[in-house]
């Protein structure tokens, strides 16, 4: 399973794209681990998308919350559900549990398909509602 950035990933919004690109990298870092049987490069990724979904999920957030977003809500619950996958996994790789090469390979493959559907389609929704009215789209606090 290969994935690299490309402009049509992009959404036009500089800070978000700038993310983007990093977590595309990752994922293709994560693939490689998975499919190099490296669990240290697995957990070290799981690890980096646990600090990843808080600080970009939240740069996002509030862009959307001060451009007064239509699907905020929806997005935000996208992303609660995405943290929830990474935390799972993250716990069991943490507390040393049975964390199963399947678990690894599903994290692997939601990262992939979430990851791309969610930046094609939702982040991309973004960019265009915002870009619509015309002005300038408020950004965060500089942090992110």
């Amino acid at each position: 399973m290969n994935i690299q950035w490309s402009d049509e990933l992009a959404i036009g919004i500089g800070i978000i794209d700038d993310q983007h690109k990093k977590l595309i990298e990752r994922i293709a870092s994560f693939s490689h681990a998975v499919d190099g049987g490296d669990l240290h490069k697995v957990e070290e990724t799981v690890n980096y998308l646990v600090g990843y979904a808080i600080q970009h999920f939240g740069a996002e957030e509030l862009i959307m919350i001060r451009n007064c977003y239509d699907q905020f809500k929806e997005h935000r619950d996208e992303h609660s559900w995405f943290i929830k996958q990474v935390f799972d996994v993250h716990t069991s790789l943490v507390q040393k549990e049975e964390c199963t090469q399947r678990q690894i390979e599903d994290l692997r493959d939601m990262l992939y398909n979430w990851t791309l559907d969610h930046i094609m389609v939702k982040d991309k929704r973004i960019a265009q509602t915002l870009n619509s009215f015309g002005g300038p789209v408020r950004q965060g606090g500089g942090q992110a």
